[in-house]
Protein backbone atom coordinates (compact mmCIF):
# COMPACT_ATOMS: atom_id res chain seq x y z
CA UNK A 1 0.00 0.00 0.00
CA UNK A 2 2.81 2.40 0.89
CA UNK A 3 4.57 1.60 -2.39
CA UNK A 4 1.38 2.21 -4.36
CA UNK A 5 0.78 5.48 -2.55
CA UNK A 6 4.38 6.52 -3.18
CA UNK A 7 4.16 5.74 -6.90
CA UNK A 8 0.85 7.58 -7.18
CA UNK A 9 2.38 10.62 -5.47
CA UNK A 10 5.42 10.50 -7.78
CA UNK A 11 3.29 10.29 -10.92
CA UNK A 12 1.25 13.21 -9.62
CA UNK A 13 4.44 15.25 -9.20
CA UNK A 14 5.58 14.34 -12.73
CA UNK A 15 2.20 15.36 -14.17
CA UNK A 16 2.38 18.65 -12.26
CA UNK A 17 5.91 19.14 -13.60
CA UNK A 18 4.70 18.79 -17.18
CA UNK A 19 1.81 21.20 -16.54
CA UNK A 20 4.13 23.77 -15.00
CA UNK A 21 6.64 23.37 -17.85
CA UNK A 22 3.87 24.09 -20.36
CA UNK A 23 2.74 27.09 -18.32
CA UNK A 24 6.31 28.44 -18.24
CA UNK A 25 6.72 28.04 -22.04
CA UNK A 26 9.44 25.40 -21.62
CA UNK A 27 9.72 24.67 -25.39
CA UNK A 28 10.58 28.33 -26.07
CA UNK A 29 13.06 28.42 -23.18
CA UNK A 30 14.67 25.20 -24.47
CA UNK A 31 15.06 26.78 -27.92
CA UNK A 32 16.87 29.75 -26.35
CA UNK A 33 19.24 27.46 -24.44
CA UNK A 34 19.90 25.34 -27.56
CA UNK A 35 20.73 28.47 -29.58
CA UNK A 36 23.32 29.70 -27.09
CA UNK A 37 24.62 26.17 -26.46
CA UNK A 38 25.34 25.83 -30.18
CA UNK A 39 27.60 28.89 -30.05
CA UNK A 40 29.10 27.99 -26.67
CA UNK A 41 29.97 24.34 -27.13
CA UNK A 42 33.16 24.87 -29.15
CA UNK A 43 34.64 27.64 -26.95
CA UNK A 44 33.87 25.50 -23.88
CA UNK A 45 35.50 22.36 -25.29
CA UNK A 46 38.51 24.27 -26.63
CA UNK A 47 38.90 25.99 -23.27
CA UNK A 48 38.85 22.62 -21.48
CA UNK A 49 41.43 21.15 -23.87
CA UNK A 50 43.67 24.20 -23.55
CA UNK A 51 43.40 24.16 -19.76
CA UNK A 52 44.28 20.48 -19.65
CA UNK A 53 47.32 21.02 -21.87
CA UNK A 54 48.89 23.20 -19.17
CA UNK A 55 48.85 20.36 -16.64
CA UNK A 56 48.56 17.02 -18.44
CA UNK A 57 49.68 15.39 -21.66
CA UNK A 58 47.16 16.80 -24.10
CA UNK A 59 46.78 14.07 -26.73
CA UNK A 60 45.56 11.35 -24.37
CA UNK A 61 43.19 13.71 -22.54
CA UNK A 62 41.93 15.04 -25.86
CA UNK A 63 41.04 11.46 -26.77
CA UNK A 64 39.15 11.16 -23.48
CA UNK A 65 37.19 14.32 -24.21
CA UNK A 66 36.39 13.04 -27.70
CA UNK A 67 34.99 9.86 -26.13
CA UNK A 68 32.83 11.93 -23.80
CA UNK A 69 31.60 14.06 -26.72
CA UNK A 70 30.74 10.90 -28.67
CA UNK A 71 28.58 9.67 -25.79
CA UNK A 72 26.83 12.97 -25.11
CA UNK A 73 26.17 14.08 -28.70
CA UNK A 74 24.57 11.17 -30.55
CA UNK A 75 24.44 11.63 -34.30
CA UNK A 76 26.62 14.74 -34.45
CA UNK A 77 29.70 13.80 -32.43
CA UNK A 78 31.85 13.21 -35.51
CA UNK A 79 31.13 16.67 -36.88
CA UNK A 80 31.96 18.27 -33.52
CA UNK A 81 35.14 16.24 -33.11
CA UNK A 82 36.41 16.97 -36.63
CA UNK A 83 35.95 20.70 -36.17
CA UNK A 84 37.32 20.64 -32.63
CA UNK A 85 40.39 18.68 -33.71
CA UNK A 86 41.10 21.12 -36.54
CA UNK A 87 40.75 24.18 -34.30
CA UNK A 88 42.95 22.74 -31.56
CA UNK A 89 45.59 21.63 -34.08
CA UNK A 90 45.92 25.10 -35.57
CA UNK A 91 45.63 27.12 -32.38
CA UNK A 92 47.97 25.06 -30.25
CA UNK A 93 48.49 25.78 -26.58
CA UNK A 94 46.79 28.98 -25.44
CA UNK A 95 47.72 31.41 -22.72
CA UNK A 96 45.69 31.77 -19.56
CA UNK A 97 44.05 35.00 -20.74
CA UNK A 98 42.88 33.36 -23.96
CA UNK A 99 41.51 30.38 -22.01
CA UNK A 100 39.57 32.68 -19.69
CA UNK A 101 38.20 34.44 -22.76
CA UNK A 102 36.90 31.14 -24.10
CA UNK A 103 35.12 30.40 -20.82
CA UNK A 104 33.67 33.93 -20.85
CA UNK A 105 32.23 33.24 -24.31
CA UNK A 106 30.95 29.83 -23.23
CA UNK A 107 29.21 31.44 -20.25
CA UNK A 108 26.50 32.72 -22.62
CA UNK A 109 24.68 29.40 -22.48
CA UNK A 110 24.65 29.45 -18.68
CA UNK A 111 22.99 32.86 -18.86
CA UNK A 112 20.18 31.32 -20.94
CA UNK A 113 19.98 28.41 -18.50
CA UNK A 114 19.82 30.82 -15.55
CA UNK A 115 16.92 32.73 -17.10
CA UNK A 116 15.06 29.47 -17.71
CA UNK A 117 15.68 28.13 -14.19
CA UNK A 118 14.61 31.46 -12.69
CA UNK A 119 11.43 31.26 -14.76
CA UNK A 120 10.75 27.81 -13.33
CA UNK A 121 11.34 29.06 -9.78
CA UNK A 122 9.20 32.12 -10.41
CA UNK A 123 11.73 34.84 -9.59
CA UNK A 124 13.11 37.78 -11.50
CA UNK A 125 16.81 38.37 -12.14
CA UNK A 126 17.83 40.70 -9.32
CA UNK A 127 21.59 40.79 -9.66
CA UNK A 128 23.44 43.50 -11.52
CA UNK A 129 24.45 42.56 -15.09
CA UNK A 130 28.17 42.34 -14.25
CA UNK A 131 27.55 40.14 -11.20
CA UNK A 132 25.28 37.89 -13.26
CA UNK A 133 27.92 37.52 -15.97
CA UNK A 134 30.55 36.70 -13.35
CA UNK A 135 28.23 34.04 -11.92
CA UNK A 136 27.70 32.53 -15.38
CA UNK A 137 31.46 32.57 -15.94
CA UNK A 138 32.01 30.84 -12.59
CA UNK A 139 29.48 28.18 -13.51
CA UNK A 140 31.23 27.55 -16.83
CA UNK A 141 34.57 27.15 -15.04
CA UNK A 142 33.04 24.90 -12.34
CA UNK A 143 31.43 22.61 -14.93
CA UNK A 144 34.70 22.49 -16.89
CA UNK A 145 36.69 21.53 -13.80
CA UNK A 146 34.11 18.85 -13.03
CA UNK A 147 34.54 17.42 -16.53
CA UNK A 148 38.33 17.39 -16.16
CA UNK A 149 38.14 15.68 -12.77
CA UNK A 150 35.66 13.12 -14.09
CA UNK A 151 38.04 12.27 -16.95
CA UNK A 152 40.76 11.57 -14.42
CA UNK A 153 38.40 9.42 -12.36
CA UNK A 154 37.42 7.51 -15.50
CA UNK A 155 41.06 6.69 -16.16
CA UNK A 156 41.44 5.39 -12.61
CA UNK A 157 38.28 3.29 -12.93
CA UNK A 158 39.53 1.74 -16.14
CA UNK A 159 42.78 0.82 -14.42
CA UNK A 160 40.99 -0.63 -11.42
CA UNK A 161 38.30 -2.39 -13.44
CA UNK A 162 40.65 -3.94 -15.96
CA UNK A 163 39.05 -5.88 -18.79
CA UNK A 164 40.75 -9.22 -17.95
CA UNK A 165 39.48 -9.07 -14.37
CA UNK A 166 35.93 -8.34 -15.50
CA UNK A 167 36.09 -10.94 -18.24
CA UNK A 168 37.04 -13.45 -15.56
CA UNK A 169 33.59 -12.91 -14.08
CA UNK A 170 32.05 -14.28 -17.27
CA UNK A 171 31.18 -10.92 -18.85
CA UNK A 172 31.40 -10.55 -22.63
CA UNK A 173 33.51 -7.70 -24.14
CA UNK A 174 30.45 -5.49 -24.70
CA UNK A 175 29.37 -5.84 -21.08
CA UNK A 176 32.93 -5.13 -19.92
CA UNK A 177 33.04 -1.91 -21.94
CA UNK A 178 29.65 -0.85 -20.57
CA UNK A 179 30.65 -1.63 -16.98
CA UNK A 180 33.79 0.47 -17.35
CA UNK A 181 32.24 3.52 -18.99
CA UNK A 182 28.53 3.88 -18.24
CA UNK A 183 28.65 4.48 -14.45
CA UNK A 184 31.24 7.24 -14.84
CA UNK A 185 29.18 8.85 -17.63
CA UNK A 186 25.99 8.67 -15.55
CA UNK A 187 27.66 10.22 -12.52
CA UNK A 188 29.21 12.99 -14.65
CA UNK A 189 25.86 13.96 -16.17
CA UNK A 190 24.20 13.86 -12.73
CA UNK A 191 26.86 16.13 -11.23
CA UNK A 192 26.63 18.58 -14.16
CA UNK A 193 22.85 18.90 -13.71
CA UNK A 194 23.35 19.24 -9.95
CA UNK A 195 25.86 22.07 -10.38
CA UNK A 196 23.63 23.85 -12.88
CA UNK A 197 20.57 23.69 -10.62
CA UNK A 198 22.64 24.84 -7.66
CA UNK A 199 24.65 27.67 -9.24
CA UNK A 200 22.48 29.22 -11.95
CA UNK A 201 19.39 30.41 -9.99
CA UNK A 202 19.42 34.02 -8.83
CA UNK A 203 18.51 32.91 -5.32
CA UNK A 204 19.91 30.61 -2.63
CA UNK A 205 19.17 26.94 -3.31
CA UNK A 206 20.06 24.10 -0.92
CA UNK A 207 21.58 20.87 -2.19
CA UNK A 208 18.64 18.74 -1.05
CA UNK A 209 16.36 20.68 -3.39
CA UNK A 210 18.39 20.03 -6.53
CA UNK A 211 19.23 16.33 -6.15
CA UNK A 212 15.78 14.93 -7.16
CA UNK A 213 15.58 17.14 -10.26
CA UNK A 214 19.18 16.31 -11.22
CA UNK A 215 18.44 12.59 -10.90
CA UNK A 216 15.30 12.87 -13.03
CA UNK A 217 17.11 14.93 -15.67
CA UNK A 218 19.99 12.41 -15.75
CA UNK A 219 17.63 9.48 -16.25
CA UNK A 220 15.76 11.33 -19.01
CA UNK A 221 19.07 12.36 -20.61
CA UNK A 222 20.33 8.76 -20.70
CA UNK A 223 17.02 7.50 -22.10
CA UNK A 224 16.97 10.39 -24.55
CA UNK A 225 20.44 9.51 -25.82
CA UNK A 226 19.42 5.94 -26.56
CA UNK A 227 16.09 6.97 -28.08
CA UNK A 228 17.60 9.74 -30.21
CA UNK A 229 20.33 7.43 -31.54
CA UNK A 230 17.69 4.83 -32.42
CA UNK A 231 15.56 7.50 -34.11
CA UNK A 232 18.47 8.66 -36.26
CA UNK A 233 19.39 5.09 -37.16
CA UNK A 234 15.96 3.63 -37.89
CA UNK A 235 13.59 6.49 -38.67
CA UNK A 236 15.11 9.83 -39.62
CA UNK A 237 16.60 10.61 -43.01
CA UNK A 238 17.65 14.19 -42.36
CA UNK A 239 20.38 14.13 -44.98
CA UNK A 240 17.77 13.76 -47.71
CA UNK A 241 16.08 16.93 -46.47
CA UNK A 242 18.96 19.12 -45.26
CA UNK A 243 21.88 17.74 -47.30
CA UNK A 244 25.27 18.96 -46.04
CA UNK A 245 23.56 20.80 -43.16
CA UNK A 246 22.19 17.58 -41.67
CA UNK A 247 24.98 17.29 -39.06
CA UNK A 248 24.25 20.82 -37.83
CA UNK A 249 20.51 20.12 -37.72
CA UNK A 250 21.12 16.94 -35.72
CA UNK A 251 23.30 18.83 -33.25
CA UNK A 252 20.72 21.60 -32.82
CA UNK A 253 17.92 19.06 -32.40
CA UNK A 254 19.82 17.15 -29.71
CA UNK A 255 20.78 20.37 -27.93
CA UNK A 256 17.09 21.33 -27.92
CA UNK A 257 16.07 17.96 -26.47
CA UNK A 258 18.80 18.19 -23.84
CA UNK A 259 17.74 21.74 -22.94
CA UNK A 260 14.11 20.65 -22.58
CA UNK A 261 15.21 17.83 -20.28
CA UNK A 262 17.24 20.33 -18.23
CA UNK A 263 14.18 22.57 -17.84
CA UNK A 264 12.00 19.61 -16.83
CA UNK A 265 14.51 18.77 -14.11
CA UNK A 266 14.38 22.36 -12.84
CA UNK A 267 10.58 22.35 -12.90
CA UNK A 268 10.56 19.06 -10.98
CA UNK A 269 12.86 20.56 -8.34
CA UNK A 270 10.44 23.39 -7.62
CA UNK A 271 7.28 21.24 -7.86
CA UNK A 272 8.71 18.69 -5.42
CA UNK A 273 9.96 21.40 -3.08
CA UNK A 274 6.54 23.08 -3.03
CA UNK A 275 4.79 19.76 -2.44
CA UNK A 276 7.01 19.06 0.58
CA UNK A 277 6.19 22.52 1.98
CA UNK A 278 2.47 22.17 1.28
CA UNK A 279 2.40 24.89 -1.36
CA UNK A 280 0.22 24.65 -4.47
CA UNK A 281 1.53 24.96 -8.02
CA UNK A 282 0.62 28.67 -8.13
CA UNK A 283 2.79 29.34 -5.07
CA UNK A 284 -0.12 29.63 -2.60
CA UNK A 285 -0.04 27.72 0.67
CA UNK A 286 -2.53 24.86 0.73
CA UNK A 287 -5.20 24.98 3.40
CA UNK A 288 -6.40 21.88 5.13
CA UNK A 289 -9.99 21.08 4.18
Amino acid sequence: MDLRRGLKSEFSLLAETLRKAKQDAAPDLAASIAFWAFFSIFPLLIGILSLISHFLESSSMQARIFETVTEMLPGSAQMVMDNLDAVVRFRGTMGLVAILGLFWTAAKVFGAISRSVNRAIGIEQQQRPLLSKLRYFGTAVAVSILIIVSLGVTVVLELVLEAPALSGLGLDPGAVSWFQGWPASFILVFLIFTLIYKLTPSTEVVWSQVFPGALLATLLFELGQAGFALYLDKVANLKAVYGSLSSIIVLLLWLYISAFILILGAEYCIVRSRARRGVSSDGQERRAS
